[in-house]
């Protein structure tokens, strides 16, 4: 029985959306896999009051992590006091402030203060809205759903179970691209309209056999149960061969995500499309 991952909350704060904040928390947390995240989000904080709610039951606790961006100076300031208290560690609260840095160098060297201005991003002709129909399709499309409309997709992931599809889905998702991705079993067919997708969207994801059963293996300790084969060495053999044999098939490129962040998979993938899906990821 593997030792139980520890837990780790990352609390998201902002008076905006949130989305910034959002992304960098999901990065953090890709970035140390050993622990279970958890997440939650404050958006919107109009007031120190509400703040105040969102943060103060919190101080103190080394496994709560706050990720904020904040453009009114009040509650920036505000933010950074509760980040640094008098009272010492026993009441600190963890965080990271994502605009801060930027902001304090820009004023450092200009002399001028931030406009503070909440969702100017928002505002930038139609981005922010295409983001967020890219978020709902790939919702809508993880894990083999409507099938349907696979063909409306910019980016199509396809691989065995546990290499990563639905995180870098998400991640693809937030820079705005609508990704679909399916799972490839050797107990279930790939859907027809997979076979109708261009063969320069469809990528494969292709993982170590080993990390792979190793994966497996802690996944059904989390979850608290057996499924039989999953994580024999042999089965996953079998799955790997179906999987690339469809891959060329399908002219895919296939990717080895082991042992690599997402956003550095992301960069792959997207080197292999249009430049101006490479323009759309960079904005």
């Amino acid at each position: 029985m593997n030792e139980e991952k520890r837990q780790l909350t990352l609390h998201i704060l902002s008076d905006s959306v949130g989305e910034t904040a959002d992304t960098v928390a999901h990065i953090i947390a890709i970035q140390f896999p050993q622990f279970h995240w958890n997440y939650v989000s404050t958006t919107m904080i109009d007031s120190v009051e509400t703040l105040h709610e969102a943060v103060l039951p919190h101080r103190g606790d080394p496994n709560y992590i706050f990720v904020y961006t904040f453009t009114s100076p009040v509650l920036r300031e505000e933010m950074i006091s509760l980040c640094h208290p008098d009272e010492g560690e026993a009441n600190c609260v963890h965080s990271v402030d994502v605009l801060g840095g930027g902001l304090d160098l820009v004023t450092d060297h200009t002399g001028e203060p931030p406009s503070g201005m909440v969702g100017m991003l928002h505002q930038v002709d139609d981005t922010y809205f295409s983001r967020i129909a890219a978020m709902e399709f790939t919702v809508n499309h993880d894990d083999g759903q409507l099938p349907e409309s696979l063909t409306e997709a910019d980016i199509v992931l396809i691989g065995v179970s546990r290499t990563s599809k639905t995180p870098l889905s998400m991640y693809l998702a937030h820079r705005g691209f609508k990704t679909a991705n399916i799972p490839l079993t050797l107990e279930t067919e790939p859907p027809q309209q997979l076979f109708e997708v261009e063969s320069r969207k469809i990528f494969g994801l292709m993982t170590g056999m080993d990390t792979l059963t190793k994966i497996r293996q802690e996944r059904m300790s989390d979850i608290g149960t057996y499924v039989p084969s999953y994580a024999d060495p042999n089965y996953v053999q079998k799955e790997f061969d179906y999987a690339r044999k469809l891959m060329r098939q399908l002219g895919a490129l296939i990717i080895n995500t082991e042992k690599r962040a997402i956003e550095s998979v992301a960069q792959e993938i997207l080197a292999h499309l249009k430049p101006t899906m490479r323009n759309t990821l960079n904005r």
